[in-house]
C-alpha cells in the first residue's frame, strides 16, 4: 500500500468543508450566539478538516491529549495532537489567536510532552481565521481566512503526511529515534546489559547472550511496525492502536501471534484462521520478505512496563528519520555507554556524498537535469537513463549498517522519480503508462552489502526497506501512484560473512551495466592487525603483499580482482597512510598496473567514528576508473575539520593526492642526491632507564666524580623541540676507562640493572647486548657536528624544526641524525622545500608528520649545487640560527608555534626559501606549494633516469 496525495479530492473536501462552516458562523452570528463555540464544536471542526485528508474518524482519538501548562503548572486538555507533526487549538468566535498560540506553546513547554514528540506545526482557529505555524530551523507564520481554506492546501499537506524536514530536523529526528530504540532496550533486558560494537562486535547470534540476541531480533521487528504506521503500509497507527488494545502482560504472546500473521499469505490465512482474527488483526497485511519469520519468538520475556515504553515510541513520527543516519545510530543501541550518550554517533549524508557524488551520482544527476532541460527529449531517451540506472549494481563490500547504500538509493530514486515526473508533466497519459509505477525501474534488489558482523547486517535488510518506502512515498507525492512494495519479494541483498573471503565473483551477479564499489572498510593499521587479517591481505594481495599495507587495502585487492572481469569504478574512505609513505608504490603500484587511474579524491579531512568513545580518523577518499577520459575532481581542507575547497586540476592527481607529476616515490637505502649525506637514526639505548638520567636524577649522578665524568646531555626528538633537559651515561668514547665501573657505586649498579634488563628480553640481539650492558645497545653517534632531526613534528609547523648539533650531544632513537659540519643540511632540511617534500611524500602519525629516512630523506630530490648556491644556503641557515639565537630561553616549539613567530625568524627563513629555491632551479622565490611541488617532482625525475 503506497501512500498517494490526491490534491484534486483534498483540495475539493477543503472548499466543500469552509462553505459549510461560514455556513454555519453566519448563523451563529445571526442566532447571536458566537460565544462557547469552542466547547461546543470544536471536536466536530477538527474532526472535519482531518476527513479533508482522509483521517478515519477512529484515529481522531489517537489525537486528543492530556496535558501539562508550563505557566500555571495545572493539566489542561488539548483540542488535538498528532506526535511530531501538529498541535491545534480551536477558540470562540473572534478569540485572539495569538493568545491560542502561546497556549499551545505552554503545553508543548508543560513537560507532559516529550521532546521526540515536538510537533512542525501549531495550528490555532476560531472558526473563520487560522493561524499556521512552522517550528524548527524553517519557521514561519501563515494568517488566512476559511473561506482562503483550499487556497493553502499545500501548506496543510503534512496532515497528508507530507514532511518538508531541513537536513538538520532529520538528522535530529533519527537521534531522538535512536534514543528511543535505546528506551525500548533498556525496557527490554535493563540498563546494565552491554555489548560490544563496530569491529569488537560478536560475529554471529549466537555468540551473544541468548536475551540480547532476541532483543536484536525484537527490536528490528519493531522498527518496521512503528515505520509502517506511518509510511502508508497499512492503515495509519494500526500498530500503536492494536499495542492499545492488548494488555501488558499479555504484550510478549500477543507480539508472537502478530508476527505469525504477517508472515502468513492471505490464501493461508483463510484456511489457518477461518475467518476468526480479531478486527485490528485481520487489517495487518502479508509482510513477507523474512522480517517476521519463526525465529526469535518473544514469548514471556517482555517485562509489563515494556507496554508504555512501547506506546511511547510508536507515538513518535518515524518517517521523519533518515534510514542511513539511524541506522548507523541503531547499531549501537547495545552498547551501554552509547545508550547513555547523546546519540551523535553517525556518518552524515555530506560525508557519504563525497565519496557517491563524484563516483556516480553527479554524472546521472547531470545528465537528467540535461534531459529536463533540453525541451525535445524524447520518451525513449528518458526511458534510456532509467534503464541504465537500474541495470548496474552497487555494492558496499563492508556496509556495517547500510548507510552508504541507502544514501546512494535515496538519491538515484530522487534521480528516477525527477525523470517520470517530467515525462508526465510533458505527455500525460497519452504517451506514459497509464501506471506510472510500470516505468519505474530500480529497485533494491541491484543493492547489495557485505558485513562481518551480524546486528549491523540485519540493520541494513530493515534500512533499505524503509529507504526504499521513502522513495516510493516521494514518487507518490509526485506523480500520485508509487509501486506497492507488500508482499515483500524485492529485497537488498545483505551477505552475513567476511568480505576477504568471500567470492566477490560468484556472489555478485554480472550485469549490463557497470558495477560500481563503495564504501567505508574498517580502519586497521598494517602494524596493528591480527595474525587472521595478515592472512587476509596476503590472500587477496597474493605475491603484490609487501607487509606496508593497511587492512583497508585488502578491499582495494578484491575490487581489482572482481573488476578485471567487468566494467565498474570504485571508491573507498580509508585512512590517509595510504597516500603517504611506503604505502603507496604498493597500493597503487598493482591498481595502475592493471589500468586504474584516479578519477577524484579528497585530501586529508576528519572522518567522525560510529563508535561511542572513539576519536575522529584522519582519511582521504580516493575513487578509481579505468576511462582516461575521465575528468579528475580534487579537493583539500584547510581545516581537516572544515568544509573541502575544490582543486584546479591540471596535470592530473597522482597516488600523493598532488596535482603533479605522476609517479611512485619508494624506499631507498641510499640518498638520491649526491648533496646528501646518509642519515641514520640516533643510538638505541636499550637500557631499561639506566644509561638515560632524568632531571630528578640528575643531583645524585653528577655528585659522583666518577660517574660525572660521562655524562653527556642526551636528545630525543621531545627534548630538542621543546628544549627539555635529559642525559646519558656516554662509555662509547675513548676515554672511557673500564675499571671506572667498578669504582663508581652509581656506574656499577646501573650498568648491572641494564644487563639484567637485556637478559629479560625475548629477543636475541637484545640479549647478545648484555655482553657490554656499559654502552648502548645501538652505537650511531657522530664524531663531528650533525644535523638533528625529529621523528615526528606538529602538522601545523611552517618548517621542519630541527637542530644543529655538536658531537657531544648524544641523539637517541628519536632523532635521526646526518654529519653536517658546514651546515648545508640545516639549511636545506630548514627550508619549506623540504618541509613540502615531507608533508607530500612522508608518512603520518595521525595528522603529524612523521620523518623517515629511506622515504623522506634518501628520496629528497637536491639537484647538483653550484658553490655559489651551496654558500647561499649555509649563510641563510645561519641567519636562521642567529635569528633564534636572539631569544634563547625559547624552545624550538614556542619559536615556531604558527601563530606567534618572530618576524625576524620568519624573515630569516623567507631569506633562506629565497636561496633554496634558486638552487632548485626557481628563478625567484617561491610562494607556494604547488610551484615547489612540480620543481621537486620534477628534480626527481631527473633524479631517477640518471
Amino acid at each position: 500500500m503506497s501512500e498517494v496525495v490526491d490534491r484534486k479530492n483534498i483540495r475539493r473536501r477543503l472548499t466543500d468543508m469552509s462553505a459549510f462552516w461560514q455556513k454555519r458562523i453566519d448563523s451563529w452570528r445571526a442566532e447571536g450566539t458566537t460565544a462557547g463555540t469552542e466547547k461546543r464544536h470544536a471536536q466536530q471542526f477538527w474532526s472535519e478538516l482531518l476527513k479533508c485528508f482522509a483521517i478515519t474518524p477512529e484515529r481522531v482519538d489517537v489525537f486528543e491529549r492530556n496535558a501539562n501548562r508550563a505557566s500555571t503548572g495545572g493539566s489542561g486538555y488539548i483540542d488535538f495532537f498528532w506526535s511530531g507533526v501538529v498541535i491545534g487549538e480551536a477558540k470562540s468566535l473572534g478569540h485572539d489567536l495569538d493568545a491560542a498560540y502561546d497556549q499551545a506553546l505552554d503545553y508543548l513547554n508543560g513537560g507532559s510532552v516529550s521532546s521526540h514528540e515536538w510537533p512542525l506545526f501549531i495550528l490555532t482557529t476560531d472558526f473563520e481565521n487560522f493561524r499556521l505555524d512552522r517550528l524548527g530551523e524553517e519557521s514561519w507564520t501563515l494568517r488566512f481566512k476559511l473561506s482562503q481554506l483550499a487556497e493553502h492546501m499545500e501548506q496543510l499537506l503534512f496532515f497528508a503526511g507530507v514532511e518538508t524536514l531541513t537536513k538538520r530536523e532529520q538528522e535530529n529526528a533519527s537521534i531522538d529515534a535512536a534514543q528511543i530504540m535505546a528506551n525500548l532496550f533498556n525496557a527490554l533486558v535493563g540498563e546494565d546489559a552491554d555489548e560490544l560494537v563496530g569491529d569488537d562486535a560478536p560475529t554471529n547470534p549466537e555468540d551473544e547472550n541468548d536475551d540480547t540476541e532476541l532483543a536484536s531480533i525484537l527490536m528490528t521487528r519493531l522498527l518496521f511496525l512503528m515505520y509502517g504506521d506511518d509510511a502508508g503500509l497499512w492503515e495509519e497507527d494500526l500498530f500503536y492502536r492494536w499495542v492499545e488494545s492488548v494488555s501488558a502482560k499479555n504484550l510478549g504472546p500477543a507480539l508472537d501471534g502478530l508476527f505469525e500473521i504477517l508472515n502468513t499469505d492471505e490464501a493461508t490465512r483463510r484456511i489457518k484462521y477461518r475467518g476468526q482474527l480479531p478486527d485490528l488483526e485481520s487489517r495487518f497485511p502479508y509482510v513477507n520478505g523474512g522480517i517476521f519469520d519463526g525465529t526469535g519468538q518473544v514469548g514471556y520475556s517482555v517485562p509489563p512496563e515494556f507496554k508504555d515504553a512501547l506506546l511511547d515510541a510508536a507515538r513518535f513520527r518515524w518517517t521523519q528519520i533518515s534510514p542511513a543516519i539511524f541506522g548507523s545510530m541503531f547499531q549501537l543501541v547495545k552498547k551501554k555507554e552509547a545508550r547513555r550518550g547523546d546519540g551523535e554517533h553517525y556518518t552524515s549524508e555530506t560525508n557519504i556524498l563525497k565519496t557517491i557524488e563524484p563516483l556516480f551520482l553527479e554524472e546521472y544527476r547531470q545528465e537528467a537535469d540535461r534531459l529536463i532541460r533540453n525541451k525535445t527529449t524524447t520518451r525513449k531517451e528518458f526511458l534510456a537513463l532509467i534503464d541504465e540506472l537500474a541495470s548496474n549494481i552497487y555494492v558496499d563490500p563492508a556496509c556495517g549498517a547500510g548507510n552508504f547504500l541507502n544514501v546512494a538509493y535515496a538519491k538515484l530514486r530522487e534521480i528516477e522519480t525527477d525523470i517520470l515526473t517530467e515525462m508526465h508533466r510533458r505527455t500525460g497519459s497519452i504517451d506514459v503508462s497509464l501506471d506510472v509505477t510500470i516505468d519505474q525501474r530500480l529497485t533494491i534488489d541491484r543493492f547489495y552489502g557485505f558485513e562481518i558482523n551480524w546486528w549491523p547486517a540485519k540493520i541494513a535488510e530493515t534500512a533499505m526497506f524503509l529507504v526504499d518506502q521513502q522513495a516510493n512515498r516521494e514518487m507518490a507525492r509526485a506523480l500520485g501512484q508509487a509501486p506497492d512494495r507488500l508482499p515483500i519479494d524485492i529485497t537488498a541483498t545483505i551477505i552475513h560473512g567476511n568480505a576477504l573471503e568471500l567470492d566477490w565473483d560468484a556472489t555478485l551477479p554480472k550485469v549490463s551495466g557497470k558495477t560500481y564499489i563503495f564504501g567505508n572498510p574498517p580502519f586497521i593499521g598494517q602494524a596493528t592487525k591480527t595474525v587472521v587479517q595478515t592472512s587476509d591481505m596476503r590472500r587477496v594481495w597474493g605475491e603484490d603483499y609487501n607487509g606496508y599495507l593497511d587492512y583497508v587495502t585488502g578491499w582495494h585487492a578484491k575490487t581489482k580482482n572482481l573488476l578485471a572481469g567487468r566494467y565498474g569504478e570504485f571508491a573507498f574512505v580509508t585512512t590517509n597512510s595510504i597516500t603517504q609513505g611506503q604505502p603507496v608504490p604498493a597500493l597503487f603500484g598493482p591498481l595502475y598496473r592493471e589500468g586504474w587511474y584516479i578519477k577524484f579524491a579528497h585530501r586529508t579531512f576528519a572522518w567522525d567514528s560510529e563508535a561511542p568513545g572513539q576519536a575522529a580518523v584522519h582519511c582521504v577518499i580516493v575513487g578509481f576508473t579505468k576511462n582516461r577520459r575521465a575528468k579528475q575532481q580534487l579537493w583539500d581542507y584547510p581545516d581537516v575539520n572544515g568544509d573541502p575547497v575544490p582543486v584546479r586540476v591540471s596535470v592530473g592527481i597522482n597516488p600523493y593526492l598532488l596535482d603533479a607529476p605522476n609517479v611512485f616515490v619508494t624506499k631507498r637505502m641510499t640518498p638520491i642526491s649526491p648533496e646528501l649525506s646518509i642519515c641514520s637514526r640516533g643510538s638505541q639505548p636499550t637500557d631499561g632507564g639506566n644509561l638515560v638520567v632524568e632531571p630528578e636524577e640528575y643531583e645524585q649522578v653528577s655528585s659522583d666524580p666518577i660517574a660525572k665524568k660521562y655524562l653527556r646531555p642526551f636528545k630525543m626528538g621531545r627534548e630538542l623541540v621543546r628544549g627539555l633537559d635529559r642525559w646519558c651515561l656516554w662509555m662509547a668514547d675513548d676515554d672511557f676507562d673500564p675499571q671506572d665501573v667498578a669504582r663508581s657505586p652509581i656506574l656499577k649498579k646501573r650498568v648491572e640493572n641494564v644487563r639484567d634488563t637485556r637478559l629479560q628480553s625475548k629477543k636475541k640481539a637484545t640479549q647478545k647486548s648484555a655482553e657490554t650492558p656499559h654502552l648502548f645497545q645501538e652505537v650511531r653517534q657522530p664524531t663531528t657536528d650533525y644535523v638533528g632531526i625529529p621523528v615526528v613534528v606538529s602538522e601545523t609547523r611552517r618548517y621542519y624544526t630541527v637542530e644543529s648539533l655538536p658531537p657531544t650531544v648524544i641523539a637517541g632513537n628519536k632523532l635521526f641524525c646526518a654529519v653536517d659540519p658546514e651546515g648545508i643540511l640545516f639549511g636545506l632540511i630548514s627550508s619549506s622545500m623540504f618541509i613540502t617534500w615531507q608533508r607530500t611524500v612522508g608518512g603520518r602519525l595521525k595528522s603529524d608528520l612523521s620523518f623517515a629516512n629511506t622515504i623522506t630523506w634518501n628520496n629528497f630530490p637536491v639537484p647538483k649545487l653550484e658553490e655559489s648556491s651551496r654558500q647561499a644556503i649555509i649563510k641563510a641557515g645561519k641567519g636562521v640560527l642567529e635569528a633564534r639565537a636572539l631569544h634563547p630561553d625559547r624552545s624550538l616549539a614556542v619559536q615556531y608555534n604558527p601563530l606567534a613567530m618572530d618576524p625576524v625568524l620568519i624573515k630569516a627563513h623567507d631569506k633562506l626559501d629565497a636561496a633554496v629555491d634558486r638552487a632548485f632551479g626557481a628563478s625567484r622565490k617561491l610562494t607556494n606549494e604547488r610551484q615547489r611541488l612540480e620543481i621537486l617532482f620534477s628534480s626527481y625525475e631527473q633524479l631517477t633516469v640518471v
